[in-house]
């Protein structure tokens, strides 16, 4: 069957058609084609022999209500939608023109269902209005925001709950992906359990109010894996194409002049969601919370960014970070200006050269991932290291004198993830040479916990990952280890106390079968 476009005017509604729509969804789906008309041409409407449409009747109501509209009446429409305010202002205007020209000669895409018998039509009517399938709430709210999602007309269990909660309003009760209103969520941000999942709703909420703050976006770590900038921004090259080659411009220049700086920023996260390693801020300020000395002391012997050192400052630690690139610790320091927190431009393996012997409360790092990323071309970079095994030995100095930084009865928290040889496809079991390096400066592993993260950029390599049968990874590990008598814990850190409503989340079985003793 082939699509094929008509005037407006031929296609007929279906008046016999049994589904209805509320004014308020009607609006939506009206704003849901002015913002992307692409649509149209993805789900054409469905017609018989009389042109009467028999799938995408709301679609021809909602053309039609458009061609209704007078210029004026498109213009405030249109720039009062939310999608369409994200767009750059070449955008906009690209948009407008489109809708103003449709408008003069209001057309539909349609496809025949010709081949149908008067029976089959009837079923058709029916079946092409039913939802068969449920929404994962989870993932949705993962990879989309819940404005937006509301806007688009989804609807899943307290749906305008969560975007209540997001704006501060609402009735009050539970709300969806926010978290619950309990000691655990007041206290230590999220369940002290051994699985965090960073694709919640407030566990992204929360991240998007830190960057907000922090203002790092890892600029000074973009080019280890972007070199140009149709790659750094290329979902904006892509979707600039026609409108840069109507203006006769290279897309540096569109960017300079119709792109502004908040719509770049969208953009280089998306960057950093595919692989530049910017720590999350939720969990560095769960390292502090859960592990850390209120007021206490916290360093890092491969600080990289200025996601730890700041939040840790903010919650009212002195920090000090020890970075090796000039550069990024010129840039940290910049950042974390007026704080109790520095940045000591050399290699992580003098740390004990800047830091007393056992004067820190709180040892956190995430280290390089071998050669995952490279960072600089110093020869002592740990990420520059032509041999595995020498990018071991380096991170073992490192933490040889980190640990001997650390008071007693003090935790190390390590964010780490496998690697794997680029050569073989095995991995080198970097989480166990980890474990090892700590075991042997007499700190033993005290919790190991699984940060899930998000998958949207992970699911587009997990097929061709597949080809060769290597599953697509889509968490880190936080290995936290102890210095001392683990006795003395519950002296030196607070107690979590659970409330009855707490623990009646967990009886699920979310939490596991493994037992503890005291």
């Amino acid at each position: 069957m082939k699509t094929e476009t008509v005037k407006l005017s031929q296609v007929q509604v279906n008046e016999a058609n049994p589904r209805t729509i509320t004014n308020e969804k009607f609006q939506k789906l009206v704003n849901s084609v002015l913002a992307l008309p692409k649509m149209l041409e993805l789900r054409p409407i469905v017609v018989d022999n009389m042109m009467v449409a028999l799938g995408g009747n709301m679609r021809f109501r909602a053309l039609t209500a458009i061609s209704d509209l007078s210029e004026d009446e498109l213009k405030s429409r249109l720039f009062s939608i939310n999608d369409v305010k994200k767009k750059t202002e070449g955008e906009q205007q690209a948009l407008l023109t489109h809708w103003l020209r449709w408008r003069d000669s209001p057309t539909a895409i349609i496809i025949k269902a010709s081949e149908l018998s008067d029976a089959e039509q009837r079923e058709f009517i029916i079946k092409d209005n039913i939802g068969y399938g449920e929404w994962d709430t989870d993932s949705l709210t993962a990879q989309w925001d819940n404005e937006e999602l509301v806007d688009w007309g989804i609807e899943f269990p307290d749906a305008e709950n969560a975007l209540n909660a997001q704006n501060g309003s609402g009735s009050g009760s539970e709300k969806q992906n926010s978290a619950p209103e309990s000691s655990l969520f007041d206290r230590f941000i999220v369940p002290p359990f051994s699985i965090l999942d960073t694709r919640k709703g407030y566990w992204q909420d929360r991240k998007k109010k830190w960057y907000d703050i922090i203002g790092d976006m890892g600029e000074s770590r973009n080019d280890t894996l972007v070199t140009s900038l149709e790659i750094k921004y290329k979902d904006l090259y892509q979707r600039t194409r026609e409108h840069r080659k109507e203006l006769g411009i290279s897309f540096k220049e569109y960017i300079d002049k119709y792109v502004s700086q908040e719509d770049l920023e969208k953009e280089q996260a998306k960057i950093v969601a595919q692989g530049v390693s910017i720590l999350d801020p939720v969990m560095a300020e769960i390292v502090c919370r859960w592990f850390g000395q209120e007021n206490g002391k916290a360093f890092d012997c491969f600080a990289g960014d200025s996601v730890f050192g700041f939040v840790a400052a903010y919650l009212g630690n002195d920090f000090t970070g020890v970075e090796l690139r000039e550069k990024q610790a010129t840039l940290n320091n910049e950042r974390v200006e007026g704080m109790n927190a520095r940045y000591i431009c050399d290699d992580g393996q003098n740390v004990a050269q800047h830091i007393e012997p056992e004067s820190q409360d709180l040892l956190f790092s995430c280290p390089p991932y071998f050669d995952l990323e490279k960072y600089s071309d110093l020869p002592n970079d740990a990420s520059n290291q032509g041999s595995y095994e020498d990018f071991i030995k380096i991170l073992e100095n490192a933490f040889t004198g980190a640990v001997s930084c650390l008071k007693e009865n003090r935790f190390a928290a390590i964010c780490v993830g496998d690697v794997r040889d680029k050569n073989t496809g095995f991995y080198y079991d970097f989480c166990g040479d980890i474990k090892r390096i700590f075991k042997q400066n007499g700190m033993r592993l005290y919790n190991e916990i699984i940060l899930v993260e998000q998958t949207a950029s992970t699911a587009l390599r997990a097929s061709r990952y597949m080809d060769s049968r290597k599953v697509a990874k889509t968490h880190q590990h936080l290995l936290v280890f102890f210095k001392g008598d683990p006795k003395k814990i519950k002296k030196e850190f607070p107690k979590i106390e659970y409330t009855e409503e707490d623990l009646s989340k967990t009886d699920s079985g979310e939490t596991g079968s493994e037992s503890e003793t005291e």
